[in-house]
């Protein structure tokens, strides 16, 4: 039995076939799916444009993997509506998946390291061209292959900081940060992302959780 865990896809209303067909075969590879948070982009996009793009050829496989969707800062629940059915079986702030006597807690992460839109009261448009110029970026440093991710990896430090102030009994299993990380010693984990070619992403199966990484261009 695989659980697969993505998180920040990013989808919007503009279709990229590559990272369909990549999707595609990674979440028919598993038996069931958890969609991580920031599974589409509120901020760059509306809940109706995104669910009339071709990204909604995926939903009927997402629905056969009883997918569950967390919802995280970029599709907040008041962003979407009940047809957030049409691609999960399940929708939660956070889920907890046990396998062979060990709990995982899956949720976003924005909870515990808090971004701009969690920590201002910011416009919608304000934030649009916030996230368009922070993408941007992102892409380019993913393109020419750049060592940024010492800045992503200080999101991780402090969520673990945090969990380890609380005790925090079980694995704790995020994204967000967009910095992936399997750190066995903490029980903690990170999804990463799969955006801009690049894609990273979490597998539970009998023998523990497993960070993969790969590339769809």
């Amino acid at each position: 039995m695989k659980t697969l865990i993505v998180s920040d896809l990013h989808l919007t209303h503009v279709f990229d076939k590559k990272k369909a067909v990549f999707l595609q075969q990674l979440i028919a590879s598993c038996d069931n799916v958890v969609l991580n948070g920031d599974f589409w982009d509120g901020y760059r996009t509306t809940f109706e444009a995104f669910l009339a793009s071709d990204w909604n050829t995926l939903f009927p496989l997402l629905k056969e993997k009883k997918t569950v969707y967390l919802y995280g800062n970029h599709d907040k629940r008041k962003f979407s509506d009940g047809r957030v059915s049409l691609f999960s079986a399940q929708q939660k702030d956070s889920h907890e998946l046990v396998l062979n006597n060990t709990t995982y807690h899956i949720e976003h992460g924005h909870t515990l390291y808090p971004s701009l839109d969690e920590r201002y009261a910011l416009s919608r448009k304000s934030l649009f061209y916030i996230n368009v110029v922070s993408q941007n970026i992102e892409r380019f440093l993913v393109f020419i292959n750049s060592p940024h991710n010492f800045i992503l990896k200080q999101g991780n430090k402090k969520i673990k900081k945090k969990l380890q102030s609380t005790q925090f009994p079980y694995w704790y299993l995020c994204g967000h940060v967009h910095y992936a990380e399997l750190d066995s010693k903490n029980m903690f984990a990170n999804s990463g992302f799969i955006q801009f070619g690049k894609a990273s992403y979490l597998i539970i199966d009998s023998s523990g959780p497993h960070l993969h990484t790969n590339h769809y261009k």
